[in-house]
């Protein structure tokens, strides 16, 4: 296997992460870092449970290694009402349809429109998964008006409603939450304000479009639920529908996930794209300090639930920001490969992360396809996830994995990763 050599050119620094690593010092800091977070290998936290607890514990032991990804997941994004706009009521499943028709007139009786239209139109309880569990098809046995029923007939009905019901199971378009939301103010914020306020989350804002941030008290809640299938399509879906509505209201936009707003221009640029696969305008990428080095850093992104996949953190990391460029592209790619790994099952069960993924240049050129900027790298490199324990930055209730070396040399005793990391980023730097 050949190292994955990537060499970067200054100048291309801000393109390749979505929160510039440059210079660590000066950007907003992460919350509360725990002092002394617990470590793969501490025996204390080995000792406390070999899998996942009732009360949500990380995996240790093993089973730290085996991390699946999700048979469904959901997206939502806040839309930021105009200062003194207020609804009485959410918009109405009818009216978004709507507004999505008169957007896109010479598109009607197009198929991922017409799949649009069902998803705004469904509501998430109505396609849970049919008959699973404590769930069963309803009694053809009784009942029945018409008299004696041929159990024939009764055999059909009973295979076309589980016929309907394994499709409601596979398919990939699970339904759409609508809700307005007052944003509220300190402690009971939706929306923290230290996230408002920095200039990086919202570097894609006007100055005056920043300055209305705090006046903004009301918010839509546009959350689709879906299965990674089609090219995420689930998510495309629910992106052109956001576009549309923020048009409408006149709305920034928020992203919970990775805490960034931005205004309907550059929502509409980093949109996904089915044929582009450009996953790295999806997610954020955020320096923390490195626990183990106070002199390093750790890069972790936020944003992969949104494709059904744990989010990762690369540690070990000089503070150069050559090395914290390098280090975003080789992210940028596996993020790129865990999404096309993450796809669901056509029988709709999800699979797990593959024990070694590969990483190449490919990968990484595709993740900044709609970016002018293509870093120059050559061959591939192997890593393994790992799941760490949570720490207080982490996205709220979302697993985070360490990317580390294939267990052939991460479980060696005398495995150094931060020399891995400086070998896999450039072979030249050792």
């Amino acid at each position: 296997m050949r190292r994955l050599v990537l060499c970067l050119a200054l100048g291309a620094a801000a393109l390749g992460c979505s929160r510039q690593p440059s210079a660590p010092d000066e950007r907003a800091k992460p919350l509360d870092l725990p002092s002394q977070p617990a470590s793969p290998g501490d025996p204390e936290a080995e000792s406390e449970s070999e899998s996942e607890s009732e009360t949500g514990d990380p995996l240790v032991g093993e089973a730290a290694h085996v991390i699946p990804f999700a048979d469904r997941t959901s997206m939502g994004y806040l839309l930021l009402l105009p200062p003194g706009t207020k609804l009485d009521q959410a918009p109405t499943r009818e009216h978004l349809q709507a507004l999505v028709e008169q957007a896109y007139p010479e598109r009607r009786g197009e198929g991922e429109l017409d799949l649009l239209l069902t998803l705004i139109a469904t509501s998430p309880h109505t396609t849970d998964l049919g008959f699973n569990g404590e769930l069963e098809p309803p009694s053809l046995d009784e009942g029945d008006e018409g008299g004696e029923r041929d159990e024939g007939d009764k055999r059909d009905e009973r295979e076309a409603i589980a016929d309907k019901a394994e499709r409601q199971r596979t398919f990939d378009l699970i339904g759409l939450h609508i809700e307005l939301i007052h944003l509220g103010i300190g402690d009971n914020a939706t929306i923290p304000s230290t996230a408002l306020r920095d200039p990086v989350l919202t570097r894609e804002l006007s100055d005056e479009q920043r300055a209305s941030l705090l006046g903004r008290s009301q918010a839509l809640l546009l959350r689709a639920d879906y299965r990674n299938q089609s090219a995420v399509r689930g998510l495309r879906l629910l992106q052109t529908l956001v576009r549309v509505a923020a048009e409408h209201y006149e709305a920034l936009i928020h992203d919970p996930d990775t805490l960034e707003t931005t205004n309907l221009a550059a929502f509409e640029q980093r949109r996904l794209r089915a044929a582009a696969g450009n996953v790295a305008d999806q997610i954020a990428i955020v320096p923390f300090p490195d626990p183990e080095d106070d002199q390093r850093l750790r890069l972790s992104t936020r944003g992969m639930r949104r494709f059904g996949s744990v989010d990762v953190e690369l540690a070990g990391l000089p503070r150069d920001p050559k090395r914290l460029q390098q280090a975003s592209d080789l992210i940028a790619g596996l993020a790129l490969a865990l999404v096309k790994e993450a796809e669901v099952d056509i029988s709709g069960f999800a699979v797990e992360v593959p024990h070694e993924i590969e990483i190449d240049c490919e990968l990484i050129r595709q993740s900044y396809s709609t970016r002018d900027y293509e870093p120059p790298c050559s061959g591939s490199t192997l890593v393994h996830l790992v799941e760490r324990p949570p720490e207080p930055h982490d996205p709220q209730d979302h697993v985070v994995a360490r990317i580390v070396a294939p267990r052939p040399l991460s479980d060696a005793p005398d495995y150094d990763h931060s020399r891995w990391v400086e070998a896999t980023l450039d072979p030249r730097g050792r």
